[in-house]
């Protein structure tokens, strides 16, 4: 006897309660419960949220985003995943958009967390570029690196002595790598 699981839809995780401190993605329709980060990862989610608004809000150029919204990436079945911090372009997001926006973002930035693995964390980038980020940093506390993700292109893994900048997604953006990670040197 076989068993089909149902697959949850975008518009049911949107519906689902929120609270106890759960959070969750949906991968081509499974649930998928992601544990709480920890207090080092929200500091460095902090800074580059407040680095990379800094940088685009008097421009007037696009929005960045964190507190792991949700994007709908693939349907039927869903697939909504939520970056640590994300930058869109100007005028991709509809005015008064609800719920997930039917995109990807621009920008992925994904913090990596105790629990997370490198080759975890590739696949997430490449994930990110599969369906249309047009960038993927990977930023690592413990080793003060970010690890920039292009499509097409080798992962280039940047130290904290070395300078991050947008390149064509971000035109005149920089900042040393050290100081998406701490506020002092």
């Amino acid at each position: 006897m076989t068993t089909t699981r149902k697959l949850m839809t975008a518009d049911e995780l949107l519906a689902m309660p929120r609270g106890y401190g759960k959070r969750y993605e949906l991968i081509r329709g499974v649930l998928v419960e992601k544990m709480p980060t920890g207090h080092p990862h929200s500091v460095v989610v902090a800074i580059i949220t407040t680095i990379l608004s800094i940088f685009v809000g008097p421009r007037g150029y696009g929005i960045v985003v964190s507190g792991e919204p949700g994007y709908l990436l693939e349907i039927g079945p869903d697939t909504v995943r939520a970056p640590d911090v994300a930058w869109i372009a100007p005028g991709r997001i509809p005015e008064g958009a609800r719920g997930f926006p039917n995109l990807a973002p621009d920008l992925v930035v994904e913090v990596k967390s105790p629990g997370n693995s490198y080759p975890e964390m590739r696949r997430k980038a490449e994930m990110w570029l599969s369906f249309g980020a047009r960038q993927v940093w990977m930023a690592d506390p413990e080793h003060t690196t970010i690890t920039r993700y292009v499509p097409g292109g080798a992962p280039v893994v940047l130290g904290e002595d070395e300078t991050i900048d947008g390149g064509d997604l971000l035109p005149g953006f920089t900042a040393p790598v050290w100081s998406l990670f701490r506020w002092q040197r």
